[in-house]
């Protein structure tokens, strides 16, 4: 008798046709994290490397200002005026090169005779400090006159 049952029931099509409610929603959740969890992870590797072709613009966009403004030889009595470059946008689209050379008060200045120099490149939308920045610093000593 037990054998006949066996073979009812698995000879009837009508017992199982499809998923249940809780086995469908199980695997839209699955797919849902597993998706949710890839276009994170996606869009982590677009940032990283959309900021690795910037950096790598940066620095081309530095040595063309390197060259477009060398540096004077170390001679230079007037450090101020011969190592600033006011902000250049010309040298590659979308990028800004400079060169400031920090204040310092006399006193100072006499003291130690080191002024800081430093090259930026700045690129993207917006002001000043909101804008990206790469910033190379760089100490100068200035000859007695």
């Amino acid at each position: 008798m037990r054998i006949s049952n066996l073979k009812f029931e698995i000879s009837n099509p009508s017992a199982r046709r499809g998923f249940t409610l809780v086995e469908v929603l199980l695997a839209s959740l699955i797919l849902g994290i597993g998706l949710t969890v890839l276009l994170a992870s996606l869009s982590t590797c677009l940032r990283t490397m959309r900021l690795a072709r910037d950096y790598d613009q940066v620095q081309w966009v530095l040595g063309l200002g390197e060259l477009a403004y060398p540096e004077p030889l170390a001679t230079s009595t007037d450090v101020k005026k011969d190592y600033t470059v006011d902000p250049d946008n010309d040298l590659c689209d979308g990028f800004t090169f400079e060169r400031v050379v920090d204040e310092k008060s006399p006193a100072e200045l006499e003291k130690d005779k080191l002024f800081v120099v430093r090259t930026r490149v700045l690129w993207g939308e917006g002001s000043e400090e909101d804008r990206p920045c790469e910033e190379l610093v760089r100490y100068v000593w200035q000859r007695d006159q």
